[in-house]
């Protein structure tokens, strides 16, 4: 009866609730759960829930079936027992790739966070081995998408460029995948209602793209200045790095800050509801202008009304898996009332990759050459602003699919492809 209640207590929550009658004690949350978001023929997006958080996610279902996008959840506890080959992510892998193959799904959401141990949602780690050494766990959301198993060998090391490369099929750009990174009932309820509110608004947004390495300006610039315009002409992008910025005052190019104070403003004042950081990073913070950092500390004073959408390329930021948890990206998706709605971000460095790195890195520096890890940002917001209208998952998926080519040949940046993940809900737009 507790989890009935519980469940009620969610659906209110985000505005549904369903007559006493129908929270029969002799009806399961399960039961009553299929009955909520499977009847609905259209559905595309298949929503993967830990049975913690399950009554939670089918209230985030039918709140987005309401507002247009339906979904079916299904429990990892369900995967376990149905499919019978592998671990617990290989099951899930079998799972998408049934009703993506069966029943026309394009969308995947895995709807918990990842732990050293595995947490709601195991991640699959994943083997690299390049120009810039040897990295055995890289978390690789684009792996629950493939039809093969990443582990062509059968030693139990996913990803390895030379042994398993005949097994890794990257996105072809009509499949997404995001995962929502939450451990809690009340921080999916606290998501859900930053994501109704970012629905409700219907005014265009800037995108600011934020620089403190100097050494980057060049291929930021040359994103922010002809690749994105060129598909977004009606849109505003802003500049916002150490030594200028967009609301610089007259004359006096650099004096706006790139400080957390001025960072917070901006965001509180609406304006800017789409945001690149390029920089320095670590698992808890981005280094702004002077050595000042954006911190958790900041992230909780946020109440921006206009959520973001984020890229950014600083290290380790998108480390959800981490022992240490929040990732500031998580912190940011979790904020109350404010932070982000969607993330794209690196799970360890967000390094460059070039083909020849030697001839390639002073042309980034000059000309604004993109290495792949900008490339995949720059790709991203483009689709996701362009005149088809796409879902971030899909913006992402065909921004990956554009690298698919270079990933193949190269193992760095096959691990471009596979560090960058999606982090909150992909069948949202870009606004």
């Amino acid at each position: 009866m507790m989890k009935l209640i519980s469940l009620s207590v969610c659906l209110g929550f985000f505005g549904w609730a369903f007559a006493d009658s129908e929270l029969d004690t002799e009806k399961g949350a399960e039961e009553l759960g299929e009955e909520v978001v499977e009847e609905k023929e259209e559905t595309k997006v298949l929503l993967v829930s830990p049975p913690s958080l399950r009554e939670a996610w089918l209230a985030y279902a039918e709140m987005r079936g309401e507002q247009g996008t339906p979904m079916k959840v299904v429990g990892t506890d369900e995967i376990a027992e149905k499919y019978e080959h592998g671990d617990l992510q290989n099951k899930i892998r079998l799972c998408v790739r049934e009703h993506i193959d069966k029943e026309g799904f394009d969308t995947v959401i895995l709807g918990g966070d990842s732990t050293p141990e595995g947490g709601l949602i195991p991640d699959r780690d994943t083997y690299h081995k390049n120009m810039w050494g040897n990295d055995t766990d890289i978390p690789t959301d684009v792996y629950f998408l493939s039809p093969t198993s990443w582990d062509l060998d059968g030693d139990g090391i996913y990803g390895e460029f030379e042994e398993d490369r005949a097994a890794m099929i990257y996105p072809d750009g009509t499949t997404a995948i995001g995962r929502i990174p939450l451990r809690t009932v009340e921080e999916v309820m606290a998501y859900g209602e930053k994501v109704k509110a970012y629905l409700a608004g219907d005014e265009e947004g800037e995108l600011a793209l934020t620089c403190e390495v100097r050494g980057a300006y060049a291929k930021v610039l040359k994103s922010g200045k002809e690749l994105i315009p060129a598909a977004w002409p009606e849109g505003k992008v802003s500049f916002f790095f150490n030594d200028f910025t967009s609301w610089d005052a007259e004359g006096e190019e650099g004096d706006f800050d790139l400080s957390t104070e001025n960072l917070s403003a901006k965001f509180s004042e609406g304006v800017i509801n789409k945001w690149h950081i390029h920089g320095h990073g670590l698992v808890d913070m981005w280094q702004l202008e002077n050595g000042e950092i954006f911190t958790y500390e900041h992230v909780e004073k946020l109440s921006n009304k206009r959520a973001l959408v984020m890229t950014t390329v600083s290290c380790f930021t998108g480390h959800f898996d981490a022992a240490q948890d929040p990732c500031i990206t998580e912190a940011m998706l979790r904020q109350p009332g404010g932070g982000a709605v969607l993330i794209v971000a690196p799970a360890r460095e967000g390094k460059p990759h070039f083909h020849n790195p030697n001839e390639d890195f002073p042309l980034m520096m000059l000309e604004g050459k993109l290495d792949g890890t900008t490339q995949t940002m720059a790709s991203f917001w483009v689709a996701a602003l362009g005149e088809k209208e796409v879902t971030a998952g899909i913006a992402l998926a065909i921004s990956k699919a554009g690298m698919a080519k270079d990933a193949e040949k190269s193992a760095t940046y096959h691990q471009g492809m596979c560090e960058l993940n999606l982090f909150g809900d992909p069948s949202l737009p870009v606004r």
